[in-house]
């Protein structure tokens, strides 16, 4: 019996990790349904096994790292008395949890080729995607692609398969079909024309080499640079589209800078947002701020003339920022929550990949970057569907670099 439910909890693993990057931008929240089958199969996983899992001093560093958003959330939660809503991003990677319990125990018994699907999942996303941002630009004329999401989230996931395929392509038999999953998620992010999702692809690139100091090509790097400048200029001059949306941010800058920080609809705003979100965590450091308060605050600014009308109404009091959000609802624990669901795992991951080489560390240092940028302008985490596929993403990293700190601690001690 026990066999007989390893064997098809090894297949739903294997097809996960398939279907989830496959079916991300292409459908609604079918990558979400998978989510959370795998989730359930993983309780099974362990039930079936009597819940019998050796945790090391790693396991345990990263459950409580997938843990904390919802702790944290519980005292700001308990004081509103009037909504969950601030469980929404804790939730979703306290799901990851016991697929990483049952992972780490599977990895351990039994090698599984998941990069073999993972692989082919973010090439068949990455066309998937394009196909579906090149069909609502080019034949449904929308302006701003965005599939079944806003622009921003779609351009968000978008540059994230293209960097999951640019990292797992360095040493794999894929290597061009990854290359060109990249440059289609990458297109695919270009075409929401949400800047927060263009300007994290140079971000990523500059950081990609810096992970790859021993092994990259200097030759590839020059090249890659050229490419990409070459790719930048002639979009400017050959894409209207790119070019209002170039010039849209320079005057937006441009009003900032001359002190005209309302006539900025959009960056001004944000940074009105996040002023009021800084005022909000003033007020309240320790627990921060429940939503009402956090809107009553913003009134407030507004009629000293801190704030501008129209950034004053947000709902919410909505920071459109994943760090002055926890900020302002959670105050210091929601400092806490920034480290542990995005800084810690960094590191982590960066600290495995410098002493190890490890193909899965690497990516998952790139992955957990994009995720670390994209958080500077919109409170993503609490997003459902990038909520459940970062923490599935999470889930999947950690438990192949739990497995191979494991082996590698057997080898130096010569337990076999």
């Amino acid at each position: 019996m026990l066999n007989t439910y390893q064997s098809f909890y090894t297949k739903v693993v294997c097809w996960s990790c398939l279907l989830i990057p496959t079916l991300l931008l292409t459908t609604p929240n079918a990558s979400v349904v998978i989510i959370g089958f795998i989730t359930i199969a993983s309780i099974g996983y362990l039930l079936s096994n009597g819940c019998k899992i050796q945790l090391q001093r790693f396991d345990k560093i990263v459950i409580f790292c997938l843990a904390w958003y919802f702790i944290g959330s519980i005292p700001i939660t308990i004081y509103d008395g009037d909504t969950g809503r601030y469980f929404q991003g804790g939730v979703r990677l306290l799901a990851a949890i016991p697929v990483y319990l049952a992972l780490i125990d599977l990895f351990k018994k039994k090698s599984i080729p998941i990069r073999k699907y993972l692989e082919i999942g973010v090439i068949l996303g990455s066309l998937g995607a394009f196909a579906l941002a090149c069909y609502q630009f080019y034949f449904l004329r929308m302006p701003r692609v965005d599939g079944f999401l806003f622009s921003i989230n779609f351009g968000y996931l978008a540059c994230s398969l293209a960097f999951l395929a640019l990292s797992l392509s360095i040493k794999s038999n894929n290597k061009l079909w990854l290359a060109a999953a990249f440059f289609l998620s990458a297109v695919s992010a270009v075409l929401t024309f949400t800047r927060g999702a263009i300007f994290a692809i140079p971000l990523l690139l500059i950081l990609f080499p810096i992970f790859q100091l021993k092994s990259i090509n200097p030759k590839f790097l020059v090249a890659a640079i050229v490419a990409f400048l070459s790719i930048c200029i002639l979009s400017y001059q050959y894409s209207s589209n790119v070019k209002n949306r170039i010039d849209y941010t320079v005057t937006e800058f441009s009003n900032i800078a001359n002190g005209h920080i309302n006539r900025a609809a959009s960056s001004g705003d944000r940074l009105q947002y996040w002023f009021g979100a800084t005022e909000a965590f003033k007020k309240s450091p320790v627990f921060g701020l429940s939503f009402r308060e956090r809107q009553e605050l913003n009134h407030q600014l507004f009629l000293e003339g801190k704030l501008g009308e129209r950034a004053s109404k947000v709902q919410r009091g909505h920071a459109h920022s994943q760090y002055f959000e926890l900020i302002a609802s959670n105050g210091i624990l929601g400092i806490v929550t920034i480290m542990t669901s995005l800084f810690i795992p960094l590191i982590l991951m960066i600290r495995h990949y410098r002493e190890t080489s490890s193909d899965w560390a690497f990516s998952g240092s790139v992955f957990v970057s994009g995720f670390i940028i994209f958080g500077l302008t919109e409170v993503l985490l609490t997003a459902n569907l990038i909520g459940f596929f970062y923490g599935f993403m999470l889930s999947i990293f950690f438990a192949q670099i739990s497995v191979e700190r494991h082996a590698a601690n057997i080898k130096s001690t010569g337990l076999s």
